[in-house]
């Protein structure tokens, strides 16, 4: 359930990040003093514009640093009594004035979430287990009008047979391209126990996947997407560490105009 935090409710939230270090975390122009970034040290990077094509990134343990674009930030996060605050300098900043924030949860896993001062810029972060001490920020997912970045976490190990996500549930949402503008509800992924798929809205199940067409996307193999105007590649992954074992699958649609294009992570 998403949460809005007024002036005042923020103005605690200030002092959560104050005591991780302080005004860089609001500002790209100055190295912040955070307590020391615990969420993961590589990333593989996605935009929608380029297809699947990945560039590795590395997050500086001390600050959080990172380039992205040639662009130099700052990845902070804090798990705190306002939930789970992330920024990653403008337009992912939190400027102690006003944003929300909320968590979804299926199938054990959380995916936290946080609409920035601007209105517009937005990221979702998978956090593994509900009540682990340390979110596990599995992926992060950036949105912001002019520019999109997907993070996976490099340790993740690519999965190449799909019935081992026979019988598991992942959510998804992506944003519209330009706007950020959500697509509604999140959608389930929905595994049955032979191995098919079905993605649901609700009760409401919008395509189906066949074990076949499944285990293909799994190889690296495209499908046509349900309007055949565009193809689909998917990568299934498999998170392991000291908080258990997650899956997570990261969708790729595109289309002739690449302006449609877009990324979903299941999770």
């Amino acid at each position: 359930m998403a949460r809005s935090f007024s002036k005042a409710a923020t103005l605690t939230c200030v002092v959560l990040l104050s005591a991780c270090g302080g005004g860089g975390l609001f500002d790209d122009s100055t190295s912040p003093a955070p307590e020391p970034w615990n969420g993961p040290g590589q990333y593989f990077v996605y935009k929608p514009e380029t297809e699947s094509n990945a560039t590795p990134v590395t997050v500086k343990s001390a600050n959080g640093e990172i380039y992205l674009d040639g662009q130099k930030r700052y990845f902070q996060s804090k798990q705190g009594s306002l939930g789970f605050i992330f920024t990653a300098g403008r337009p992912w900043n939190l400027d102690g004035e006003n944003f929300t924030g909320g968590s979804e949860q299926i199938s054990g896993n959380r995916i936290d979430s946080l609409l920035y001062a601007d209105q517009k810029s937005r990221s979702n972060i998978g956090n593994g287990p509900k009540n682990i001490a340390s979110p596990a920020m599995d992926f992060i997912s950036l949105c912001s009008p002019d520019q999109q970045y997907f993070l996976i976490n490099a340790a993740a190990s690519r999965q190449y047979d799909s019935s081992m996500f026979a019988g598991k549930s992942l959510l998804g949402k992506r944003y519209e391209r330009g706007t950020c503008s959500e697509e509604g509800s999140r959608r389930a992924l929905v595994f049955d126990a032979n191995g098919g798929a079905s993605i649901r809205k609700g009760n409401v199940i919008e395509e189906v996947f066949s074990f076949t067409e499944l285990n293909q996307l799994a190889l690296g193999q495209s499908l046509p997407t349900l309007d055949n105007m565009g193809s689909r590649n998917m990568q299934f992954y498999q998170f392991r560490d000291g908080n258990g074992i997650r899956f997570a699958i990261q969708e790729f649609v595109f289309y002739p105009n690449n302006t449609k294009n877009y990324i979903r992570i299941w999770y």
